[in-house]
């Protein structure tokens, strides 16, 4: 019986990270793992593994590496005359290359061809780079464990394509079990005016604000998503998960480019009205959740240029109050988490 990622990719390629590891499957669709004290953080769905029709999708976990955006005109989880959502061969079956790795790093690459809601047809190449980071400094007066690296995700269009024909940013989708009891948070600058809701509806009370900061209550029976607005400058997002005594958070720097609505819907504001540079995903009864950060697009005169994205991800394991008292040292206090 298989028990472990290994058993289902050989290529598995393992970094050691403070008190964990990074598992990086290239056969996995190039997702990432970590492990801490020897548990499996991320949510890593085994179920799907087994054999599959053509084209159905593998929702695995892990950090994966999608183009926005999912929705709007030109989603590419839509394809032309059609509302069924799907996820394209490239994304979905197409393996990664291995092009270089060490004990510290690795680098994964594929090109694959990708159709938007527009009938456009882009190749493209995808690359993700991987590198472990040294948690010794951020953790040297709190009693965790700790685990962090960093993923460098670049969209290469291999031709040239006009943006009146395709929207195209790389999205990092980091995907966790459980929700009920968890409290995801934002540190950002006027947070009542931070928030974008329109996804699948709104949190309504789940969410609540502080001063340069907010929470929102994950799980419940309704799949939930908002946005974090570039334009309120969001340092951070993260999770605190007490029943699994895990502290989780990710950066990214925000970027020059246009930021455009990646939401899975109709965007009948148009592809223009939202900007975001983080999100998260609440999946309710579907027992996961997702922190996911977003790039913008880059361009070079009216075509198309390959985008860039960096994301942070720390993770840390210990006592509840110790992973409060380092949430409170980075500027979110206790309070929201009590």
């Amino acid at each position: 019986m298989k028990k472990n990622i290994k058993d289902y990719d050989q290529m598995l390629i393992a970094l050691q990270s403070g008190n964990g590891t990074v598992l990086i499957a290239p056969n996995l669709q190039g997702r990432i793992f970590c492990q801490v004290g020897g548990e499996l953080i991320h949510r890593f769905d085994q179920t799907p593994l087994n054999p599959v029709k053509p084209g159905e999708f593998r929702n695995l976990g892990g950090n994966s590496l999608w183009p926005a955006p999912e929705g709007g005109p030109y989603a590419f989880n839509y394809l032309p005359n059609s509302d069924a959502w799907l996820v394209q061969e490239g994304v979905n079956d197409i393996n990664y290359r291995i092009i270089s790795q060490s004990p510290e790093s690795a680098v994964l690459q594929k090109e694959i061809i990708l159709t938007n809601r527009k009938g456009m047809n882009f190749r493209v190449r995808f690359c993700r780079s991987i590198s472990i980071v040294n948690t010794a400094r951020c953790t040297a007066d709190f009693n965790v464990q700790a685990l962090s690296y960093t993923c460098e995700d670049v969209i290469t269009p291999l031709e040239s394509y006009d943006r009146n024909d395709v929207l195209i940013a790389p999205w990092s989708l980091e995907q966790f079990p459980g929700g009920e009891g968890v409290t995801a948070f934002v540190k950002v600058s006027k947070a009542g005016e931070s928030v974008n809701a329109d996804f699948y509806g709104s949190p309504g009370d789940r969410l609540s604000y502080g001063d340069g900061f907010f929470t929102f209550a994950l799980g419940g029976g309704e799949r939930l998503q908002i946005g974090i607005k570039v334009a309120n400058h969001p340092e951070f997002i993260g999770v605190l998960d007490p029943a699994r005594c895990l502290l989780i958070l990710r950066t990214t720097p925000p970027q020059s480019g246009i930021y455009f609505n990646i939401a899975d819907n109709a965007q009948h504001g148009g592809p223009f009205s939202a900007a975001d540079m983080y999100s998260i995903f609440n999946g309710g009864p579907m027992g996961f959740y997702e922190l996911e950060t977003i790039a913008s697009m880059q361009m070079a005169g009216m075509s198309v240029a390959p985008g860039r994205l960096v994301s942070e991800t720390l993770i840390l394991r210990g006592d509840v109050s110790e992973l409060r008292r380092f949430l409170e040292n980075h500027g979110v206090p206790r309070e929201p988490f009590m």
